[in-house]
């Protein structure tokens, strides 16, 4: 794979009032910190609470100044901004016709609402910051979650081991979000696939860092029990091998994860990875089942968003862990057809072979494709505030949906260049 494929170019004319003011460099230098602490925060944060604050003190109100600031406002009336939009405005508007009486836990209309403006902001951080600096900025972003991975990963497997877990082999829950297991496992299945982009980087301290990374996410994955991420290592083991790197190093990799991890998995629990704890199958079943009875009710718009909804099994369950049958039950055919749009807008950002093979968009594309297998195993719908589904699906979609929208405007500019100097064709 090439380094970055095709690369955006920053913007080539004014877009902000003051345009060379420092009020707007450092804006954006803000939001530049901004999403890294966003994002990398999932993977040091003890609580969501930490990532949140994070996004409410940089992110939220930074895209706010510079929208005040801007020249231009197209970009809001692309497809690609109405596609990322779509869902949140379809859940906030089935609170409308949602009963209280059937919520075990009710909020209001205005606080989805809400959350629907914290989305789109959150879009318009990141295009702002994709306009200004290119690829440039995911590139160092894949750069800085492959050492704060790294050190996260770490951590964990230390207080793991400090706290007796390598004498009963219970399953790790690491330092963040809570210590919640299938979370943090998949946290460190994106790891894994991060660290495949930096064993291709230069100078070679990213290759070893990587390296690294990589065993260490594959030892937490086992760990872990969780089993998309153990797909998603398996994954990143194929990206390795088949890549470029030398036979020397392909053969170690193969003998040291994909035999050798194997084979221990094995030995500590007494089965396959994706055969162990088989309940976890048939009770998501159950879980899957009585959902779609509810969407029945209701196909075509859905009983209406209400923030708690308790499925009944042996227990009371908050969401019946499919993001799309949470969708379907609160808003129906329409709510589908919405996150539909939105998965084939991503197909259209990876549309050319060249964009699917290349590490930016291709990576971020493969982000959001497991995270979106994620959710149809763990997750609820998606209209929450910064949380693990914004990891999973609404950071790498707003990621490819800007980087589209902007290269898009560069076509157009290219196009509108030639036809007013024919001459120069």
């Amino acid at each position: 794979m090439p380094e970055l494929g095709s690369t955006l170019n920053k913007l080539s004319q004014p877009v902000y009032r003051q345009q060379s003011s420092l009020w707007i460099s450092g804006l954006l230098k803000w939001a530049f910190l901004g999403l890294f602490l966003l994002v990398c925060g999932y993977y040091v944060s003890p609580k969501v609470s930490g990532v949140q604050t994070s996004f409410y003190l940089t992110l939220l109100p930074t895209a706010f100044l510079l929208l005040a600031w801007r020249k231009s406002y197209h970009f809001l009336i692309s497809w690609q901004f109405l596609t990322f939009c779509s869902l949140p405005i379809t859940l906030a508007l089935s609170t409308l016709w949602a009963s209280p009486d059937t919520a075990d836990v009710y909020r209001q209309s205005d606080y989805y609402w809400k959350l629907v403006l914290y989305l789109a902001l959150f879009y318009c951080a990141v295009f702002f910051l994709l306009e200004q600096y290119g690829d440039n900025v995911l590139h160092k972003l894949l750069l800085s979650l492959i050492v704060i991975g790294l050190l996260s990963g770490i951590a964990s497997l230390i207080a793991y081991s400090l706290d007796g877990g390598l004498q009963d082999l219970r399953r790790i829950g690491g330092i963040s979000l809570e210590g919640n297991i299938d979370k943090t496992g998949m946290l460190f299945g994106f790891h894994a696939l991060f660290c495949c982009y930096g064993l291709y980087q230069e100078p070679r301290i990213w290759r070893w860092l990587s390296g690294a990374g990589l065993l260490t996410s594959c030892i937490y994955i086992v760990l872990s029990q969780t089993k998309v991420p153990i797909v998603m290592a398996g994954f990143s083991i194929f990206l390795v091998v088949f890549g470029n790197l030398s036979r020397l190093l392909k053969i170690l990799v193969v003998v040291a994860i994909v035999c050798v991890l194997p084979l221990t998995y094995f030995a500590l629990y007494g089965d396959l990875p994706l055969l162990h704890r088989g309940s976890a199958y048939s009770i998501r079943l159950t879980l899957w089942q009585k959902a779609f009875e509810e969407f029945l009710q209701a196909p075509l718009f859905g009983q209406g968003l209400v923030h708690k909804k308790f499925i009944a099994l042996n227990r009371m369950v908050p969401h019946p862990h499919n993001f799309l049958l949470d969708i379907a039950r609160f808003s129906g055919l329409l709510g589908l057809a919405a996150c539909i749009w939105q998965g084939l807008a991503t197909l259209w950002t990876v549309r050319s072979k060249e964009r699917l093979l290349s590490w930016i968009p291709g990576l971020y594309f493969t982000w959001f494709l497991f995270g979106v297998l994620a959710m149809l195993i763990y997750a609820q719908q998606p209209l929450a505030k910064p949380n693990y589904i914004w990891f999973f699906y609404w950071i790498p979609l707003a990621i490819l949906l800007a980087r589209s929208s902007i290269e898009d405007r560069g076509l157009s500019q290219c196009k509108t260049i030639q036809e007013s100097n024919p001459q120069k064709q």
